[in-house]
C-alpha cells in the first residue's frame, strides 16, 4: 500500500460522459456555487499545518524552496544544481507542471467536496453537484492580460456559505500568509508574512502594488498576444515549443516557457512569482499554469504527431541528475501515479482521460450524419433491420474529412475521430402524428479497426 499521496487528478464519480471542464478565470467568478467552493477551499488549505503534504505550504514548496523531498521522493538533498523538484530549462517543462497542477487542483476539489456536504440549505444538492464538478480556474492572459479584481485587488469577496448567507470573506487569492515564514527562505521573503506583488519596500510591512501590476500587464498586453498566436501557429518542434534553452532548431517565436516566464515577471516583479524559488506559494500561481497547460492541450491538438523528445537535463533538479538525458519516459517527480511508479510525459499525454479534466478549447464535439437515405438510394437492400444493413455498412461505409476549401485532411491528422454508426429504433403507435424514438444502439463493430473508426476502450 503506498505510503504517499498518489496523484489521481480528481476521482471519477462514474457517472460523468465528459470530463469537467477548467474555466477562464473572468467567466469562473461570475458563477457562485463553485466561485464560494473555490474560496472556501483555499481557506482550507491555507488553514492545513504547512508540516502537512497536502497543505497550500507543501504543495507550493514542490517548485522551489524549502527545498526538501515531498512524499518520500528522491533523497535528502537535491542530486542536480537546482534545489526544487520543477523542471525548466528542459524538454520537461510543460509536461511536469500538468500533474503538478493536477495535484493542487485534486486537493482544492477534495476539500470543496467536504464543505459542500455541511451546506443546509434547500439546494445543498446543486452544492454538491459544484462540488463534484469543480476544476481549477485559468487565467488566459492572451485575451485577458489583467485578470478579475477578485484576483488583484479585492481585499475581500462575498461568497454564499453553508448556511446560505452571502458573506464577505477575505480574499485568498490575493496572497498566502505564511505561518510560520519558512527559516529557509532568503530575504526579503524572510521578511514577508505573505506573499507579494511588486512590493513596496523589502521590510516587513510591504504590501502589494496593485497599480504597478496592472500597468505592467496592460503594457506586454499587445506582445503577450502576439507571442502566443505565433506559438500555436508557427512553432512545430518540440524543443522549440517547450522550453527556453538557446538551440532550438532555429525558431524566430518564443517558446511556451519563456513566454510564461514573463507572466512571472510581470506579476511578481520582485516579489514572489517573480523568483522561481519561490513562485509556488502565490495563490495565481496555479491560475497561471493551469492556463499554461491550456496552451500545451491546444498546441498537443494541433500537433497530434509532435510530443516530447529527448534532450539534456540543463542542470538538473532535486531528484534528476544534472547530466542525465530526460525523454517521454522521465519520470515526472515528485507525482507518483501507484505505490511504486511515477507519472511520466507519456502517461499524462491524454490528460482527459487520465487526469479527469479538459477546456472549453478542448472539449469533445458531437455530430451525426443521417443515412438512411443514402443507403435506400445506393445498397439495393429492401430493409433497414440492423441484421440487414450491419454486413452492407461494415463493406461499404467510408469517410473523410474535408475543409471548407474542399481540401482533404490526412485522418491520422486528428487522432480523436471517432465515426461510430447508431441505429435508432422508432415506433409510429395508432393516432400518433409522429414516431417515437426508442433507445439507440451502437454498432461499434461497423468501424471499428478502420482509421477514424471506433477505438475500443
Amino acid at each position: 500500500m503506498a505510503q504517499h499521496v498518489v496523484i489521481t487528478g480528481v476521482p471519477r464519480t462514474g457517472t460523468e460522459s465528459t470530463p469537467p471542464t477548467r474555466r477562464e478565470i473572468n467567466d469562473f467568478v461570475k458563477d457562485v456555487k463553485p466561485f464560494s467552493l473555490f474560496i472556501q477551499a483555499l481557506q482550507a488549505m491555507y488553514q492545513t499545518s504547512q508540516k502537512d503534504g497536502l497543505s497550500h505550504f507543501q504543495i507550493g514548496g514542490i517548485h522551489g524552496l524549502p527545498y526538501q523531498q515531498w512524499e518520500t521522493s528522491g533523497g535528502n538533498r537535491p542530486v542536480g544544481q537546482w534545489g526544487g523538484y520543477c523542471t525548466h530549462g528542459s524538454m520537461l517543462f510543460p509536461t511536469w507542471h500538468r500533474p503538478y497542477v493536477a495535484t493542487y487542483e485534486q486537493t482544492v476539489q477534495a476539500h470543496a467536496v467536504q464543505i459542500a456536504d455541511t451546506y443546509t440549505t434547500s439546494d445543498k444538492a446543486q452544492w454538491q453537484d459544484a462540488a463534484v464538478n469543480l476544476r481549477l480556474p485559468y487565467w488566459d492572459w492572451a485575451s485577458n492580460a489583467v485578470p478579475p479584481s477578485q484576483v488583484i485587488s479585492d481585499a475581500k469577496v462575498t461568497i454564499t456559505g453553508p448556511n446560505g448567507q452571502q458573506t464577505p470573506v477575505d480574499n485568498p487569492l490575493l496572497g498566502y500568509p505564511f505561518n510560520p515564514i519558512d527559516p529557509s527562505f532568503p530575504d526579503p521573503y524572510s521578511q514577508w508574512p505573505t506573499t507579494l506583488r511588486h512590493p513596496t519596500s523589502d521590510d516587513s510591512d510591504a504590501s502589494s502594488n496593485v497599480e504597478e501590476l496592472i500597468s505592467d500587464l496592460q503594457s506586454d498586453a499587445r506582445d503577450l498576444r502576439t507571442k502566443t498566436y505565433n506559438l500555436l501557429t508557427r512553432v512545430s518542434t518540440w524543443p522549440a515549443f517547450s522550453n527556453h534553452t538557446p538551440g532550438d532548431g532555429g525558431s524566430s517565436s518564443s517558446s511556451l516557457e519563456a513566454i510564461h516566464d514573463g507572466i512571472h515577471v510581470d506579476v511578481g516583479a520582485d516579489g514572489h512569482m517573480g523568483d522561481p524559488a519561490v513562485a509556488g506559494f502565490d495563490p495565481i500561481f496555479f491560475l497561471h499554469h493551469c492556463n499554461v497547460d491550456r496552451l500545451l492541450a491546444l498546441w498537443e491538438a494541433l500537433h497530434p504527431n509532435t510530443w516530447v523528445t529527448p534532450g539534456p537535463a540543463n542542470g538538473g533538479t532535486f531528484t534528476i541528475a544534472g547530466n542525465a538525458t530526460e525523454n517521454a519516459t522521465t519520470d515526472l517527480t515528485p507525482f507518483w501515479n501507484g505505490a511504486t511508479t511515477y507519472w511520466n510525459s507519456n502517461a499524462c499525454r491524454n490528460f482527459e482521460t487520465s487526469l479527469n479534466y479538459t477546456y472549453p478549447d478542448t472539449e469533445n464535439v458531437e455530430g451525426f450524419v443521417p443515412l438512411n437515405e443514402a443507403i435506400a438510394a445506393h445498397s439495393g437492400l429492401n430493409s433497414f433491420d440492423p441484421r440487414v444493413v450491419e454486413p452492407y455498412l461494415k463493406k461499404e461505409l467510408s469517410w473523410r474529412i474535408q475543409k471548407a476549401d474542399r481540401s482533404s485532411v490526412d485522418i491520422s491528422q486528428l487522432p480523436s475521430l471517432q465515426v461510430v454508426v447508431v441505429a435508432l429504433p422508432l415506433h409510429l403507435h395508432q393516432g400518433e402524428m409522429f414516431p417515437k424514438a426508442g433507445t439507440p444502439v451502437h454498432h461499434h463493430s461497423i468501424t471499428e479497426g478502420k482509421p477514424g473508426g471506433h477505438q475500443a476502450a
